[in-house]
């Protein structure tokens, strides 16, 4: 058959609708899917109940998936393979760190931002993401995008202040130094002959009974 690009189209819904009931195939497994536990987590304390270790005794009733033991893992609980890997949403999740890997996605991607990347290049991923059409999976891009923006300009302001308050800081202690340089002058001004001969006595006696 050739095929025509109306074939074509045609193709490409049946395969979308087909992906949509696996991911709903996919959701009902896992919801019924239960927790695979060691034997004995419920008698030792050491054996954690969420770990699964594979049961290799011989006489492991576990092993031998005896009734009224618990169930290990098979290929009943995996998810279809179409849809293995996939998000819910039924596009393929990506790590990304930086605008730059956005150039080798397309639409059937999905972008997951990493958790170490900061702020100012997070907004940044987030608007060339929305450029591209390409969608954010782990948060909601406009609410955090306007998060960003709140936090960026509180820490602006916040930085200005701080700023602003050194800098008056540094002003008061100059003043506070010039005023005290000129009482210190005025005063030694005031001070006769005699007593400013007594005072530098003094300094010098302080010099020459310093302990070496």
């Amino acid at each position: 058959m050739r095929v025509t690009d109306r074939n074509y189209k045609t193709i490409l819904v049946i395969k979308m609708v087909d992906i949509k009931a696996l991911l709903e195939q996919r959701r009902r497994t896992k919801k019924k899917k239960p927790v695979f536990s060691r034997k004995d987590c419920n008698r030792k304390k050491r054996i954690e109940d969420d770990v699964w270790r594979k049961a290799r005794g011989v006489d492991n009733k576990q092993r031998l998936h005896r009734k009224g033991y618990k169930k290990g893992p098979s290929s009943g609980f995996r998810a279809p393979v179409l849809v293995r890997g996939l998000h819910k949403s039924g596009l393929i999740p990506v790590l990304v760190s930086s605008s730059g890997q956005l150039n080798t996605l397309s639409k059937e991607h999905g972008i997951i931002i990493s958790s170490q990347t900061g702020d100012r290049k997070r907004k940044i991923i987030i608007l060339e993401s929305q450029k591209k059409n390409i969608r954010i999976l782990n948060f909601d891009a406009e609410k955090t995008a306007q998060k960003i923006e709140t936090e960026l300009k509180e820490r602006k302001e916040h930085r200005k202040k701080s700023l602003e308050a050194k800098e008056k800081k540094s002003i008061d202690e100059k003043v506070k130094k010039e005023t005290k340089k000129d009482k210190e002058e005025k005063k030694s001004d005031q001070l006769s002959d005699e007593e400013k001969k007594k005072l530098e006595k003094e300094e010098k006696d302080k010099v020459l009974t310093k302990p070496e």
